[in-house]
Formats: C-alpha cells, sequence, structure tokens
C-alpha cells in the first residue's frame, strides 16, 4: 500500500512539475489582421477629422499608456506590459467617439482588437454604434460584435436615424452573413442581459476556424468594409438630425441604464475592473461613455 501512495505522489509530484513548466514558458499565438486593425484605426481617425471631431484631453493622458499585467492575465496576453492606445473625439452632436486596443507588448504595433465606441449627445434621437473585433485567444475562436445600441426603442427609431443611408448598412449586413454566429455556436449566450437594447442590425460574427490565411484575410477585410459601411451611414445619418433638447432628459436616462447594465453584468467589463483596477473608471468610463452611474461594488 505505501508503496501505492508514494507512486501516486510521484505521479501527481510529475503533474504539477509538467504544469509549472507549461505555465512558465506558454505564450498565446499571434494572429495577423492583414493590416486591417491599422487600417480601421486610420479611417475612423480620418472620419472623426472629416467630420471636424476635436480631440478630447483623454487621447493625451493615455498616448503612451502602459501597464504592468498579473499573472493570470500577463500569460493570457503573453507579455507582462500591456499598452493601450486610446484615442477619443467630441463634437456638437458626439459626447465620445473612442477607439481602445490592446498592444501586447506596448509600441509592438501588435494589437489583440480593434474597439470603437460612440455615444451621441442626448438631445439627438440616435443609437450608441459599438464595433468590438478580436483575435483569437486562448480556447476561443476570433469575434467580432456590432450594433447600433437603441437604449430607446420606442422613441429611436433606426429605420427613421438611418433614412437614406439604411441601405449602406444593410449592404454591410449582406457582406458578413456568412459569418454570422449561430445560436448553436454561442450567439448571445453571455450578452443576454443586452437583449433589450440589441437589433435586428447586429453583427456577432465568427472567425473562420482555418489554418488557410487566404481564408481569414477574406474574413478580416470583409469586416473591415462592413463596419467602414455602417460607421460612413451613422455619420451621413447623425449629422443630418436636428437636435431635441426636451428628450435630452429621457435619453440621459436610459443611456444610463444601458451603461449600468453592462458596468453590472457584462462579462470584458468585469475582467477590465480587475485588470486595470484604480485606472478602470478612467478608461472606461471617462473614455468611452462620460455619465454618471453607479461605480460601487455590489
Amino acid at each position: 500500500m505505501k508503496k501505492f501512495f508514494k507512486a501516486i505522489g510521484i505521479i501527481l509530484l510529475l503533474i504539477i512539475i509538467v504544469a509549472g513548466i507549461f505555465i512558465a514558458t506558454y505564450q498565446p499565438k499571434k494572429y495577423s489582421d492583414f493590416g486591417v486593425y491599422a487600417n480601421l484605426r486610420s479611417f475612423t481617425i480620418g472620419l472623426m477629422q472629416q467630420y471636424k471631431l476635436t480631440e478630447r484631453p483623454i487621447t493625451q493622458e493615455f498616448k503612451d499608456f502602459s501597464m504592468e499585467l498579473a499573472f493570470p492575465y500577463s500569460k493570457l496576453f503573453g507579455a507582462s506590459y500591456l499598452g493601450i492606445p486610446l484615442a477619443s473625439y467630441e463634437s456638437n452632436r458626439i459626447t465620445a467617439a473612442t477607439i481602445s486596443q490592446f498592444e501586447v507588448p506596448p509600441k509592438s504595433g501588435y494589437c489583440r482588437d480593434f474597439t470603437f465606441n460612440l455615444r451621441p449627445r442626448f438631445e439627438f434621437k440616435a443609437p450608441i454604434i459599438h464595433i468590438d473585433f478580436m483575435k483569437p485567444s486562448p480556447g476561443l475562436p476570433g469575434l467580432c460584435s456590432m450594433d447600433f445600441f437603441d437604449v430607446d426603442p420606442e422613441t429611436i427609431n433606426l429605420e427613421t436615424f438611418f433614412g437614406p443611408d439604411l441601405e449602406g448598412v444593410k449592404k454591410a449586413m449582406e457582406l458578413v452573413g456568412k459569418y454570422q454566429r449561430t445560436v448553436e455556436q454561442g450567439r448571445g449566450k453571455i450578452t443576454k442581459y443586452l437583449d433589450p437594447w440589441k437589433t435586428k442590425y447586429r453583427m456577432e460574427l465568427q472567425e473562420p476556424v482555418t489554418e488557410d490565411e487566404a481564408v481569414r484575410k477574406q474574413y478580416y477585410e470583409t469586416v473591415g468594409k462592413a463596419f467602414k459601411l455602417s460607421l460612413t451611414a451613422y455619420m451621413k445619418s447623425l449629422y443630418r438630425l436636428q437636435p431635441d433638447p426636451g428628450y435630452a432628459k429621457r435619453h440621459e436616462e436610459k443611456t444610463r441604464a444601458f451603461v449600468q447594465a453592462l458596468y453590472d453584468k457584462d462579462f470584458a467589463v468585469n475582467m477590465g475592473k480587475k485588470i486595470f483596477k484604480d485606472k478602470f473608471k478612467k478608461f472606461w468610463m471617462d473614455g468611452f461613455w462620460n455619465v454618471q452611474i453607479d461605480m460601487k461594488e455590489k
């Protein structure tokens, strides 16, 4: 019996040693985005400049921002430091139009994602546009979600908002049709709490799982085209709108409810709280939303 337990002990020790070596040497695979992320950043900034948006002060605060990653995030990202090349803009119609990326390591040019979020000012009956375009990560395929979140469906009608530019959105939807994630693949599973604000123009996409780089390149470039069509249609539509000061209070209340739900229930937000710690409020609340909610931990 003693020999049996001794053998078990040796096996467990070997397992621990092997696991320790694996953890110590593990590096997540790097995936090419074929220049699409850099192109989308350039395109988006160019569009902001075309509509004469001004750079928000937070852009300079995060210009050279980097942070040290603790375990296990250092292993998930494959680096001890993470760069956050954030850029945020505003105008008399837009409170915050913000690009954020995770650059691993800082100044390397290798970004794990492309995220863009635009919140209109409250006196405009317009949706929020959001895209989170991610490369594959350990255990997950590459995913992209893009939507025109409607915080007040009773008042904000997307067909009315887009008007003649709705065709651009429909064209974008057609482009990515074959990449739309199915329910069997997990569509909407971790974002069910957002169902009241999701729209029929939602893109929830999954990157083809393949070693064929031509197929992967087509996916990235197609999603890039869809985003450009969608953002162009959105900006044209927003800049046609007339302000409605009497609507601002209702819009603010509805937006607060939406952002509160994100803060309380979103998986990525909860992970961000752990990674950013005391910097999270500045990065997420000030960088993307610029609205007051209850940020006390429950």
